[in-house]
């Protein structure tokens, strides 16, 4: 990518020499490094380039040399070595009419080297200081390709929509409007990971809820059934206790009223006979004390009626409570 970067960065330079070629004043031997320089004849260029810088007669074209030197040296892909000379050139020309030029290629070599920081700072500086410069586009560009380097995409796209709108004209339009939409792109894609991961990370999270929650319910089913399966089985004793105690206490209240009914019977069976046995006539009256006895004993009839009442309700009552807890 950085390849494809400097060859277009080049090929926007060599657009921009034959103007500085056509130059009159500059002598023969500068004008034939240049020339070499326009035909991708780098390393040619870069010896005719030192031939100046060591020829005392063009000492007032040293400048110039050192400059290109520099360009050439980067043409090739020696950074560092490129960098040396440029830096040498902004130290030794600082009035030199490259010298905006040579700031924009500190910059440009910067990001190369991958020290975007230092880069965005050097090409803010070209920019505040040579405003309308015709490299100015460019070195938005490089800074917002600094932004982007480093991560700062949000930045970034804020610099590449700058150019696409206020240099539809510039060579870096087209870079920048693909940059753009490369970042708009890429945001796409870093929100759809982010959901996706949060999808999954809720999903995951759901799930070992559903397991925990499915494994507390398994042990309180458990529990409950245990719970239960006891609370059945001392509930059924008790109750079985209770209606055995209370079949006992029914067993014995039936016993005592069978005894007192057969006491009753006997009583009724003697008193009939005793009724029996008695024969007044129409002329013998009844003597007094006849008329009590015969009293008495109607009182014990109703009363023997009375308790046989009793006895058979007390027997309904028993086969119904039996009907009732049997079910």
């Amino acid at each position: 990518m950085k390849k494809n970067i400097l060859s277009t960065v080049l090929l926007l330079l060599v657009l921009a020499l034959p103007a500085y070629t056509q130059t009159s004043s500059l002598p023969e031997e500068l004008k034939e490094g240049l020339t070499l320089f326009e035909d991708a004849e780098y390393q040619a260029a870069l010896l005719q380039f030192r031939d100046i810088i060591i020829n005392s007669a063009l000492e007032d074209y040293h400048g110039d040399a050192y400059y290109w030197i520099g360009r050439s040296h980067l043409a090739l892909g020696n950074i560092d070595k490129a960098a040396q000379n440029i830096d040498f050139f902004l130290v030794q020309y600082p009035d030199h009419a490259l010298t905006a030029e040579a700031m924009y290629q500190k910059g440009r070599i910067l990001y190369l080297q991958q020290e975007y920081q230092r880069a965005i700072r050097q090409l803010n500086t070209f920019i505040e200081k040579y405003p309308g410069n015709s490299y100015q586009s460019n070195a938005y560009f490089w800074i917002a390709e600094s932004f982007y380097e480093l991560g700062h995409l949000d930045k970034a796209e804020q610099i590449y929509a700058y150019i696409v709108e206020t240099y539809p004209r510039s060579f870096k339009y087209e870079a920048a409007n693909y940059r753009k939409s490369l970042i708009d792109l890429k945001k796409r894609e870093q929100e759809l990971l982010k959901l996706l991961k949060i999808s999954h990370e809720e999903y995951l999270k759901t799930l070992e809820d559903f397991e925990q929650r499915e494994k507390t319910y398994e042990q309180a089913i458990s529990s409950y059934q245990r719970k239960l399966s006891a609370a059945t089985s001392g509930r059924d004793d008790a109750i079985q206790s209770e209606f055995d105690s209370e079949l006992s206490t029914k067993d014995q209240q039936i016993a005592g009223l069978r005894r007192e009914l057969q006491e009753e019977r006997s009583r009724v069976t003697d008193l009939q006979n005793r009724i029996n046995s008695i024969q007044p006539s129409s002329q013998d009256q009844p003597q007094p004390q006849q008329q009590v006895s015969i009293q008495g004993d109607q009182d014990d009839v109703t009363r023997l009626l009375e308790l046989k009442n009793q006895a058979l309700s007390l027997k309904l009552y028993y086969i119904q409570w039996l009907q009732e807890n049997q079910e």
